[in-house]
């Protein structure tokens, strides 16, 4: 605040004169006066008053009772009430009922009165600057709320399609799967080329099951994160099952694969969805490492939980990535540059992967987090469960 305006009621004109010498002189500081309470009222209904300094016995109408009434017209304007010690009571139930911000005795020395001045000035400041916070704050959470109410129509458009593209093309693909797979019975009564072709569109039907089935999982496991088929089995044998499905990719990219397990590292959990989840962090593994590179497996178990680690030393990921990588669709690569592929260095998928994974693994009551030393530093995705998941 560059100037304070600072109105002085009295109906006794030298006490006037007295405060108006006082703030003679001070920088930031204007001053008007007045002796009747309602020309004070006036002249505050005209323009801003920041503080206010009434005598408290005056004829007609008492310090108190103006600063009232400038309390309705401007509740924001530091009112402040000069009084003798025998009016003390009833100028401290005014402070108490918020009529007034303070007050000074009398008699006063003048820089004591400048110096309760100053206080009221910084106090109004402070006041005025919470007030516009409160109000910016205000603001932004309204605009927040309508985002987040964008948010979750947009979530649940995104719902919608994933639903309607799982019922809709998981017929059409099953038919496409099904008649491919009857001409590959037949396929020595075609040449080359056309074998070439047929296994290229087979590849490309199961590829497209493999999304529609990973559509339909995310939303089951949304509306029904219960439903598990809970059964014990081992660890290092499941990952050697996937690693094994794996080897022409790991072999073709000259990518070198180590584990490293516990002994007898078991899960009581649902195998057939903790394989997808496994099954994709190998995936990416492989995808985000580059030819010639290296990637260790591995699992232990601490404090009542199993925690098995894809550790790879890839293109890596930046910090502000390592939980966005999670969300369902996002996708770390820029999409102009998109091609889907399951195990080609940088193959992009549909962004659900690691989405799905994290409502598995939460089914579980577990966790599934990446680390990175950031970009071209390789990362580690864990998941760890309970023991008794």
């Amino acid at each position: 605040m560059k100037s304070c305006t600072v109105l002085a009621v009295d109906d006794e004109i030298y006490n006037l004169e007295v405060i108006e010498r006082i703030l003679h002189g001070k920088k930031g500081y204007r001053f008007c006066k007045c002796t009747a309470p309602e020309e004070a009222l006036n002249i505050i209904r005209k323009k801003p008053v920041h503080i206010v300094i009434s005598d408290q016995r005056m004829p007609g109408m008492s310090g108190i009772d103006l600063l009232k009434q400038v309390f309705k017209i401007a509740p924001d304007t530091i009112r402040v009430v000069l009084t003798a010690y025998p009016d003390l009571d009833e100028v401290i139930e005014a402070v108490n009922y918020g009529h007034i911000y303070g007050y000074i005795t009398k008699p006063y020395l003048p820089q004591d009165l400048f110096a309760f001045i100053q206080q009221a000035r910084r106090y109004f400041e402070l006041n005025t600057r919470n007030k516009l916070l409160v109000k910016q704050l205000r603001q932004k959470n309204k605009e927040l709320e309508k985002s987040n109410e964008e948010l979750k129509k947009l979530d649940e458009l995104k719902n919608r399609f994933m639903l309607i593209a799982s019922h809709e093309l998981r017929t059409p693909a099953t038919i496409i799967t099904g008649s491919l797979e009857l001409f590959a019975m037949q396929e020595e009564e075609f040449s080359n080329f056309q074998q070439n072709i047929l296994h290229n569109a087979l590849k490309g039907a199961f590829r497209l099951n493999e999304i529609i089935e990973s559509f339909f999982t995310v939303l089951h496991l949304e509306k029904h994160p219960e439903n598990l088929n809970k059964t014990h089995f081992e660890v290092e044998e499941m990952i050697q099952m996937l690693v094994n499905r794996a080897e022409p990719h790991l072999r073709s990219r000259r990518l070198e694969l180590e584990t490293r397990f516990e002994k007898g590292l078991s899960l009581f959990a649902d195998r057939r969805k903790l394989y997808l989840v496994f099954e994709n962090l190998l995936s990416n593994a492989i995808k985000y490492t580059p030819d010639g590179g290296t990637i260790i497996i591995g699992g232990y178990t601490r404090n009542q939980e199993v925690t098995i680690f894809f550790q790879d030393n890839g293109i890596g990921i930046p910090a502000e990535e390592l939980e966005r990588i999670f969300d369902t669709f996002y996708q770390l690569e820029d999409l102009k540059f998109h091609h889907s592929s399951r195990f080609e260095f940088l193959g992009g998928g549909t962004g659900l992967g690691l989405a799905l994974g994290r409502r598995i693994v939460e089914a579980h009551q577990g966790r599934i987090w990446a680390e990175s030393a950031g970009e071209g530093r390789g990362s580690t995705f864990f998941v760890s469960l309970p023991v008794k998941s």
